[in-house]
């Protein structure tokens, strides 16, 4: 029998973002992604993802924003899962300062019009010994642009409005694990640590990476994690 595992990428992250990942494994394994809904809200997005899935109990694995809702869908459909997996996430809401830039980003973007990632942005979220690597920033240019105007105002405006999901998780009975890099500059490790703590019920993994796009860049850890977990 197969082990079948929802994926949901990240901030305008498509089918590509696992290209690396999913060959490393056998045929006992299926993978099934899922786009991110282009809707304004977490509760919108994950009810759709509820309407869409039609197995009564699921393994998710979310990468960076979809572990976000990974979690937020575990919350608010607890009977349905299985078993999370959030990689290169946390649950942490965000400060008000980076809730303003995403709303000057948002108004930027109505003026001056959608543009492609640019790659310096693309070679702050990669390891430094893979930023001569084309084929990867390509593919993480290459993204961007695919996954288009209409979906990055509808999932930075549901971004905007993000709580902390923190004590909620901690109080849940989800079967639920986290992976990230300790040196990955979008997911706070100190915020994680504490998380850790208090998360007796939750298993929290660090690696030793200097980057956010794990299942590009370090699929074998990320296979090891998803062979142990799921």
């Amino acid at each position: 029998m197969k082990r079948k595992i929802y994926l949901i990428p990240g901030f305008m992250n498509d089918e590509k973002l696992w290209s690396r990942l999913i060959p490393l494994f056998d045929d006992t394994y299926e993978f099934i992604h899922l786009e991110i809904p282009k809707k304004d809200s977490f509760d919108e997005i994950v009810e759709v993802l509820n309407d869409k899935i039609k197995d009564e109990k699921i393994n998710l694995l979310g990468f960076s924003l979809g572990g976000y809702i990974s979690c937020y869908f575990g919350l608010k459909y607890p009977n349905r899962i299985n078993k999370i997996l959030a990689v290169a996430c946390s649950p942490a809401n965000l400060n008000e300062i980076e809730c303003q830039r995403r709303r000057e980003t948002i108004e930027l973007t109505k003026k001056f019009g959608f543009k492609g990632l640019s790659r310096k942005k693309v070679l702050s979220l990669v390891e430094p010994k893979n930023q001569g690597d084309e084929e990867l920033i390509n593919l993480i240019l290459q993204m961007y642009i695919d996954v288009g105007e209409e979906a990055f105002y509808s999932q930075f405006k549901a971004t905007i409005i993000r709580e902390d999901l923190s004590e909620k998780l901690i109080n849940s009975d989800l079967n639920l694990a986290f992976l990230y890099a300790n040196e990955d500059r979008l997911v706070s490790s100190k915020f994680m640590e504490n998380f850790s703590l208090k998360a007796k019920n939750i298993e929290v993994t660090q690696i030793e990476a200097q980057t956010h796009m794990l299942p590009l860049e370090r699929t074998k850890e990320v296979k090891e994690k998803i062979i142990q977990w799921f």
